[in-house]
């Protein structure tokens, strides 16, 4: 357990993007591809919110302080993946689905040294098309963080929310839609006045999808397509447009979806 010299500290834990509508996307700068996710910080004139919160290795809160200021921050998750709930712990006001909470709260105990990981993380890797490293991160966040003891963090809801709730941040306003599929809670979150659509991992690009209810996501993904959508901003990779969600749930109806 713990072979090998041990990994740096890095200088910086949040990699930012300016994306544009007010958004900005952090992502973990410093582990393995496969566990690399999308945090995005919407900026709002009385509330920011958060949308999914990454592993939970470094500490998410203060980058998005740097960015909200003195606003109140909602955060949620879009579903209950360990690589989506990891920071959710750090705010105060702190949602998702009911049907994922149990997952929220206690995810899929995910660890950092190769020796030390649950069963059924070879599959999940395998799955994406990944190996499983020695260490999935390349640095460590701070001085004296314990590669060994870490393991994959939960968050116990304040709130939830629902489909066709309205996140009101004074100048935007942001529906909640419940898009079952990818986990039974798994919700995306849609802001009409632009067009930006956030998908959570019910559909991204250029990484392989995959759905615990193929049923549920089949119905999801045909709500989704029936939206006037200039923009998303997905669980993982990059964000696309409009044009290229269309070809893509094209794709997935059919006959693309696959069971996880």
């Amino acid at each position: 357990m713990n072979a090998g010299a041990p990994p740096p500290v890095a200088e910086r834990w949040w990699r930012t993007h300016d994306s544009g509508d007010g958004v900005t996307l952090l992502v973990e700068a410093h582990i393995t591809p496969m566990l690399e996710s999308n945090v995005w910080h919407v900026r709002g004139h009385d509330a920011d919110l958060v949308v999914d919160t990454a592993n939970g290795i470094g500490k998410l809160r203060p980058a998005i302080d740097r960015l909200a200021g003195d606003r109140p921050v909602i955060a949620i998750a879009t579903h209950g993946h360990f690589d989506h709930v990891g920071g959710l712990s750090e705010f105060d006001d702190r949602r998702c689905h009911e049907a994922d909470a149990d997952e929220t709260r206690a995810p899929f105990a995910v660890r950092i040294e190769r020796d030390d990981q649950p069963a059924g993380v070879d599959d999940m890797f395998a799955y994406y098309g990944f190996e499983v490293p020695e260490r999935t991160i390349a640095a460590v966040p701070h001085e004296g963080f314990d590669t060994g003891a870490w393991v994959a963090p939960g968050a116990r809801p304040t709130g939830f929310v629902a489909d066709g709730d309205v996140l009101d941040l004074g100048d935007r306003r942001i529906e909640v839609l419940h898009v079952p599929g990818h986990t039974p809670g798994s919700i995306g979150l849609w802001e009409a006045a632009t067009g930006l659509l956030f998908s959570g991992d019910t559909v991204y690009v250029d990484g392989r999808l995959g759905y615990d209810d193929l049923e549920a996501a089949e119905a999801s993904l045909r709500r989704l397509s029936a939206l006037p959508v200039r923009r998303v901003h997905g669980g993982h990779d990059r964000s696309f447009d409009g044009d290229e969600l269309e070809l893509v749930l094209d794709g997935l109806l059919n006959g693309g979806l696959e069971a996880l």
